[in-house]
């Protein structure tokens, strides 16, 4: 016992065309004594198999001894005589399958493409359509567009209610170099977010940052900060005074 694998082909050509790429043949000049071996092994594999071997298998099979044998008879010599290649049809015929087969590819590729996109049919919007027409007699000039635009705008303006708040300054940079000083009697460093409840307004943390920068300018506090985005450390300076 012995397993053959055959691969499916799609007719002799098929098979020509598979044993002519796996062996590297010429098809311009096809060794027909080695070609005709092969296939007909293959076809004695598929006849061990019990496999229906089609007819065209057959026709091919006879076709290639019957090329085989004129290649082997004796070459006439006539002057102005040239005598036509057996092979010649042959080869013609796998050029052109090897052809299709290769279109047959691109259109295959072509198609698994075009599968992944999905068409939408046009919808049907005639029951939104109206019996009203556009008169094309009835234009309007360009100029008058705007004049009616910054109409419109400058009816706007004047219906939007304008107010300003003005507010007293009640934290000032003082108050906040103040409550730093006082801190720092206290300890020798903290940082900067303990001085807030975080209830506060933004102004009076801004002023605080700003109180900092000034002492910091000053050598009263030093400023530190080990990472990026971490807390701050307020720190007594060489000028900062404790009495």
């Amino acid at each position: 016992m012995y397993e053959v694998k055959l691969d499916a082909f799609n007719g002799p050509l098929d098979l020509l065309l598979h044993l002519i790429q796996k062996f590297e043949i010429d098809i311009y000049d096809i060794p027909m004594k080695a070609l005709t071996e092969q296939y007909m092994q293959y076809v004695h594999a598929m006849n061990q198999l019990e496999i229906n071997i089609a007819s065209e298998y057959l026709v091919m099979a006879s076709e290639l001894l019957m090329i085989k044998s004129k290649l082997l008879l004796p070459q006439t010599s006539v002057e102005d005589d040239i005598e036509e290649d057996p092979r010649e049809d042959l080869v013609g015929r796998l050029i052109e399958y090897q052809n299709y087969k290769e279109y047959t590819e691109i259109l295959n590729k072509m198609k698994n493409e075009r599968d992944c996109y999905y068409t939408k049919y046009p919808t049907d919007l005639s029951h939104l359509e109206t019996d009203e027409s556009w008169d094309p007699n009835q234009t309007i000039d360009l100029t008058e567009l705007i004049v009616a635009y910054q109409r419109v705008k400058n009816r706007v303006e004047l219906n939007t209610p304008k107010s300003v708040e003005i507010k007293k300054e009640t934290f000032t940079i003082q108050q906040a170099t103040e409550q730093v000083t006082n801190r720092l009697k206290e300890h020798e460093s903290f940082n900067f977010f303990s001085l807030f409840t975080f209830h506060e307004p933004v102004e009076q943390v801004v002023t605080h940052f700003l109180a900092i920068l000034e002492m910091s300018k000053s050598g009263i506090v030093n400023i530190n900060q080990q990472h990026q985005f971490e807390d701050i450390d307020i720190i007594r300076g060489v000028n900062y005074n404790i009495g």
